[in-house]
């Protein structure tokens, strides 16, 4: 039985403790981008970051084992849109957000170690979704990973061609309906009406 603890991060101890898991995790699959960003603490973090919800998985030990974000009201615009081409004219600025950084500790990096936790924090984002009026978010996703969310209940759409995101090799921006999160997850509706 896993023994994890899903939260919302509030503090800034655990925030600190989030970023230095985003640079592990950063520096074990895109070692050059982190090079390139000259960091000297450990931490990885950026301009959206303060317009962002952070989310943890704390494992047993009390160490965060995967993180997910959900960027909203960001004056400084969203990771997708900034790093790839596609018409963005269709979504209201005030009912759009952007999940990113979905981390997973190598260590429980298996199919359903992996569903477990992407399950849980498809709770918290739904009711923060809900709770914030937010009707679609970005993600810019590789082909594998976005067949694997589309499998874990996570129906993103892409909107635009498969394409080079900065460092991060080929990707597709891509949206997620709220609703439609929802009605893929017909207990995120009992979830958000019990509360």
């Amino acid at each position: 039985m896993i023994n994890f603890t899903f939260l919302e991060v509030t503090d800034k101890e655990l925030l600190d403790k989030v970023f230095a898991f985003r640079y592990k995790i950063l520096m074990e699959i895109y070692p050059e981008y982190v090079r390139k960003l000259g960091i000297t603490d450990a931490k990885e973090y950026d301009k959206y970051d303060p317009y962002a919800i952070h989310f943890a998985a704390i494992d047993k030990e009390g160490e965060v084992c995967a993180t997910v974000r959900l960027i909203y009201h960001s004056p400084v615009g969203y990771p997708t849109e900034s790093s790839t081409q596609f018409d963005n004219s269709m979504f209201e600025r005030d009912k759009l957000g952007e999940m990113s950084r979905i981390f997973v500790d190598a260590y429980y990096r298996d199919m359903k170690t992996t569903k477990i936790i992407i399950n849980e924090f498809i709770k918290l984002l739904y009711l923060k979704m809900m709770q914030e009026g937010i009707e679609y978010t970005y993600g810019s996703l590789e082909e594998n990973f976005l067949r694997l969310l589309k499998i874990y209940k996570m129906p993103y759409h892409s909107i635009g061609k498969k394409q080079r995101h900065g460092d991060f090799g080929l990707r597709y921006p891509c949206i997620l309906y709220t609703k439609e999160l929802g009605r893929a997850n017909p207990e995120l509706i009992k979830l958000r009406e019990e509360k």
